[in-house]
């Protein structure tokens, strides 16, 4: 014949799923924020390459390349093309 749990036995027992729910959720967050951080870190990288064949800039310092890009992203052409590139959903 089985045994009846108490209230304080399923209470305990209610309070350990919890904990395994918050432990699987926070793995599942970490994984989450793991894929993103990999694509943006992908992005950076192939925008860098792209930067870096199309301005011939290998030999300039990042001071330097970041100045540049200043300067580029004021020019008006510039700016609607950025803007509009800023508004298309993926």
């Amino acid at each position: 014949m089985a045994t009846r749990k108490t209230p304080e036995e399923k209470l305990l027992e209610l309070e350990k799923k919890q904990e395994q729910i918050k432990a699987q959720k926070k793995a599942i967050q970490s994984k989450i924020s793991k894929a993103e951080r990999a694509k943006r870190t992908r992005r950076l990288i192939e925008n860098g390459a792209l930067a870096e064949k199309y301005f011939n800039c290998e030999k300039i310092e990042p001071a330097d390349f970041e100045k540049l890009l200043q300067k580029l992203v004021q020019i008006e052409q510039v700016k609607s093309i950025v803007s509009v590139k800023q508004e298309i959903p993926k």
